[in-house]
């Protein structure tokens, strides 16, 4: 069922998600929000927010586009 995400959710997201791995952001967020976040939602929800992770297993850096290039 969709569910829509709460500004709190959101900020949540843009604050952890540059040190926690898209499993670990969804198993926080279950656990402060009350609800069942899975990992692809956690995933769609940051990726819709413009937050795009730097590839690799485990790897939790964040892409900081820069627009000097």
């Amino acid at each position: 069922m969709n569910e829509i995400w709460s500004e709190a959710e959101k900020q949540f997201i843009r604050d952890t998600a540059n040190h926690l791995t898209d499993e670990q952001g969804a198993v926080e967020l279950t656990k402060t929000c009350g609800r069942i976040v899975t990992v692809d939602s956690w995933r769609k929800q940051r990726q819709k927010l413009g937050i795009k992770k730097k590839p690799g297993r485990g790897i939790c850096e964040v892409v900081v586009l820069d627009g000097s290039s």
